[in-house]
């Protein structure tokens, strides 16, 4: 896993050129995609102008979103349907985060050999670190697993703003899926923000060998040392 190829996440404009380019060149003719990305650019100019400020952790990520937007925009004036445009981005976006999710999970082995605190630890670095203000979520307890609510995204808001409330579920909420499944876990969620409800609700779930192991360590602190019938 090469440093710099991690470092360009802290460079939108050129790891989202990068990833969009090669994903337009390798599904549409070569002329189309060089309109397609001239048009994404028009179009991110224009936003950069009215651009809302957070702390540094979201302002990168919002910078992300008008990058997935303005492809959005471009590809669906150029006859790309909304589902396939939107897919498009799912896989753009997750080829830029996919290598920094991979090296976050390996350090978080430095904190516990125990995934479900592993997957704690790493959630929580997220909301300090780069999901911060104006997210806002709620710990839930959960005894196989960790579970919270998230009230206030503005990842959702800023393309509700923009008039593609459904763009959040293709360049954002679609990720959670894909990090927790290389992490090893299950994530269940049943509604979003994007899609109208009053929170999003993640609950993630360790996979049955690790509930089978604690069960079985629970069984053995219990009978030690009793006598055999």
């Amino acid at each position: 896993m090469k440093p710099l190829a991690l470092l360009r996440v802290y460079l939108p404009s050129i790891a989202f050129r990068q990833a969009a380019q090669a994903q337009l060149d390798g599904f549409l003719p070569a002329a189309t995609a060089a309109a397609v990305w001239l048009r994404t650019l028009e179009i991110q100019r224009e936003l950069q102008r009215t651009r809302v400020r957070h702390s540094p952790g979201v302002n990168l990520l919002l910078r992300y979103m008008q990058w997935d937007y303005a492809l959005y925009c471009a590809l669906q004036e150029h006859g790309i349907a909304q589902q396939q445009a939107g897919g498009w981005i799912e896989q753009i976006n997750w080829q830029i985060f996919a290598r920094a999710s991979a090296l976050a999970f390996k350090l978080s082995r430095l904190r516990s050999s125990r995934l479900q605190t592993r997957i704690q630890w790493l959630l929580d670095a997220l909301f300090s670190l780069v999901f911060t203000r104006p997210f806002r979520r709620s710990n839930l307890p959960s005894v196989a697993g960790v579970a919270f609510d998230v009230q206030v995204c503005p990842l959702a808001s800023y393309l509700r703003d923009q008039g593609a409330p459904e763009l959040a579920h293709f360049a954002a909420c679609s990720l959670d899926y894909r990090m927790a499944s290389d992490w090893g876990v299950t994530l269940q969620r049943t509604q979003t923000l994007a899609g109208g409800a009053a929170y999003c609700d993640f609950r993630f779930s360790m996979p049955p060998v690790q509930l089978i192991a604690r069960e079985g360590a629970r069984v053995d602190k219990t009978t030690a040392g009793q006598p055999e019938n």
